[in-house]
């Protein structure tokens, strides 16, 4: 009989203590309404996400600037190149773009841009004899769609790494010295490289930009950053620094766009880059939750 009312005390105990949970758990509806909020996806969603494409060309007037040098001829102003040109301008078109942003630095040159976007509109600028794709894509889309204005977007990012004497700097050379030039070279991006070149040569423009915006060309054009320029390992890093500035660059044209993009309308951006922007770019536009990033080649094969 006593361990029968010991037993039954335990029990009137225990019970005691979970209504008294029960009623704390009640009593603290918000803080757990505020945890449901921050756990779920849909918070961070602003009223529009803004539709985004970048369009990777290669340069139709090339300055030089890349490790590969263009080697085979390609003249945007013939008649049978202006032709492909006006192909491609419908499939952009069809996508509809609110705002064009371009592959000339934002700060430098924008306000200088726009005033010739100005003087195109009315007819005292021309581009007749200008071959940038900023010009032939970027300028004619926008009068074609009624733009009143373009977009600069690009922006410098300097260097921040070992001070070298980069005029006697040999990159084979150095990996040589350490041992890992087969590691680094093992790939043969140059052979990539000069077959994209070579191609757009014998290609239509259509044909050729479908080929170089395909995921899979952009994703190997990317690796190469994460093998054969990742060199100085070790020692002054001089390969992840130059990778680290590329990011750094492509960050800031990301920001750019953030900021020119509204998210209280639709909105439908296009920019028009080398195509070796485009693998970290589509990255950041997709991984951004105001963003939804729309493929190029959707338009481009239609």
């Amino acid at each position: 009989m006593k361990n029968l009312l010991i037993l039954t005390y335990v029990l009137i105990i225990l019970n005691s203590c979970e209504q008294d949970q029960s009623r704390t758990r009640a009593d603290k509806p918000n803080q757990a309404g505020k945890m449901d909020s921050i756990t779920d996806p849909n918070l961070f969603l602003v009223p529009h996400q803004a539709k985004v494409m970048v369009l990777g060309v290669f340069h139709f007037s090339n300055p030089g600037l890349d490790s590969y040098k263009q080697k085979f001829p390609f003249d945007i102003l013939q008649p049978d190149r202006q032709k492909e040109l006006d192909v491609l301008l419908g499939k952009l078109e069809s996508y509809q773009p609110t705002k064009i942003l371009l592959e000339w630095n934002r700060i430098k040159s924008d306000s200088i841009v726009n005033k010739q976007f100005q003087d195109y509109l009315n007819g005292s600028f021309k581009i007749v004899d200008k071959h940038d794709e900023g010009y032939q894509i970027g300028f004619k889309l926008a009068k074609k769609l009624g733009h009143d204005k373009v977009y600069c977007s690009d922006a410098s990012a300097h260097w921040f790494g070992a001070d070298l004497d980069w005029d006697h700097y040999d990159s084979e050379g150095y990996l040589k010295s350490k041992g890992q030039d087969e590691k680094y070279f093992r790939y043969g991006f140059e052979s990539f490289y000069q077959l994209g070149d070579s191609l757009k040569a014998v290609r239509s423009l259509i044909e050729h930009l479908t080929w170089l915006n395909h995921p899979k060309n952009r994703l190997k054009d990317h690796q190469a950053y994460l093998t054969s320029i990742i060199e100085g390992a070790g020692d002054h890093y001089i390969g992840a620094d130059g990778v680290a500035r590329w990011y750094r660059r492509n960050l800031r044209i990301f920001a750019n766009a953030y900021d020119v993009a509204s998210f209280d309308k639709e909105e439908r951006l296009l920019l028009i880059y080398g195509a070796g922007h485009v693998w970290q770019l589509r990255q950041f536009f997709k991984d951004a939750p105001d963003f939804d990033y729309v493929e190029s080649n959707q338009y481009l094969v239609e």
